[in-house]
């Protein structure tokens, strides 16, 4: 926690003073009994109604420093946010990797769920209309890295209802074409030879095996 957490030598304490900061008019510094105890932004210090005169526990300056944290968390969240959509998963393993409190990482991320900026079931249809575009995926390999962001299996299926079969085919001969086009005039008639390539490019970017056969006897008739 930030500018840290001194304890009162005895319980109740009384707040004696509440200065704002130099460096940051937003934070203020509380002091108990003549002491400094904590640093924290004045958003918090009203939210939980502490003011000079108050008695306060240990607990309570506790649970003061936690919510300052997870404000901290919260915002340190915002800020990944601000350079991409990214899952509950993604944000949670970035919190913990800048040494926030597993408490405020928590509250943090049910905040920002409650207001609609963590949404994983909105992320995972995004993400699908994001890799479905220019040089498309199948959906074997979106579930993949949907899955490596943390998202449930649930939300992942509801996403990928929007590839039917047809669609699916559609994408998959999009990059067939653009693969045919490229090895065209290398492999001369080697059919087979473009058929276990092509093949081998699709299945790696996620399409299923009855979609990569269906495009391939569609790919190979129009390459007659």
């Amino acid at each position: 926690m930030d500018e840290g957490f001194t304890s009162p030598a005895s319980e109740p304490s009384a707040i004696t003073a509440i200065e704002p900061q130099k460096k940051n008019p937003d934070r203020v510094s509380v002091f108990v009994d003549g002491e400094f105890a904590i640093g924290v932004h004045s958003e918090v210090l009203l939210a939980v109604g502490l003011y000079v005169g108050r008695r306060v526990s240990v607990p309570e300056l506790q649970q003061l420093a936690l919510k300052e944290e997870t404000r901290r968390a919260r915002e340190s969240a915002l800020t990944l946010l601000g350079v991409r959509a990214r899952s509950r998963k993604e944000l949670q393993v970035r919190l913990q990797q800048k040494g926030y409190d597993p408490a405020a990482i928590a509250g943090a991320l049910e905040s920002l769920e409650r207001s609609g900026f963590v949404d994983d079931a909105e992320f995972s249809q995004s993400w699908v209309r994001g890799r479905t575009g220019g040089r498309p995926m199948g959906p074997n390999r979106l579930a993949a890295e949907l899955r490596q962001k943390g998202v449930d299996r649930e939300l992942i299926d509801e996403a990928l209802q929007a590839i039917d079969p047809e669609m699916e085919l559609e994408l998959a001969l999009t990059v067939g074409r653009q693969k045919v086009e490229q090895m065209r005039g290398d492999m001369g008639d080697e059919k087979q030879a473009v058929r276990r390539k092509v093949t081998a490019m699709l299945q790696r970017r996620g399409f299923t095996w009855q979609t990569c056969s269906r495009a391939l006897d569609i790919l190979m008739q129009d390459d007659e």
